[in-house]
């Protein structure tokens, strides 16, 4: 993939949410314990590469679960390989991302929030407003 100008996301166009979490466990462990908590199958990809237009590249790291038209990945914010230490760099606090399309989960969206609460691999974990990040078209593998 490569990104040789900024995507256009506006309101419409953002099918989907994301939430923020901070966990020091490794990317594998996260994703076993959201795949329990949420009854998914989060399966580890082949690692994103993404040209950014200053030619410098990013391996992103994700897993990946889909039914249907319903979506979720878990992304790591932290880069493999990169002259950039984050993703995201204006949440650097936050260790990986859930991406979700709007129609994923059945329940309330603060629901989502207290499930990872009940977990202690799970820090602190928060919506993102990604019509606030300038770095929103990197969420959208």
């Amino acid at each position: 993939m490569t990104v040789t100008e900024r995507k256009d996301l506006n309101r419409e166009t953002l099918n989907y949410k994301v939430i923020g979490i901070v966990s020091t466990f490794k990317e594998y462990k996260v994703a076993w314990h959201l795949n329990q908590l949420f009854d998914i199958n989060l399966i580890k990809k082949k690692d994103e590469e993404v040209r950014l237009v200053n030619s410098s590249v990013i391996k992103i790291s994700f897993l990946d679960f889909k039914v249907g038209k319903r979506h979720i990945k878990l992304i790591s914010n932290k880069l493999k390989k990169s002259s950039k230490s984050n993703l995201i760099s204006s949440l650097s606090n936050f260790d990986f991302f859930i991406i979700f399309s709007k129609n994923f989960f059945e329940f309330k969206d603060y629901d989502i929030i207290d499930r990872l609460k009940t977990n202690n691999t799970f820090q602190f974990a928060n919506f993102v407003d990604i019509n606030k990040l300038k770095d929103k078209y990197l969420l959208s593998l």
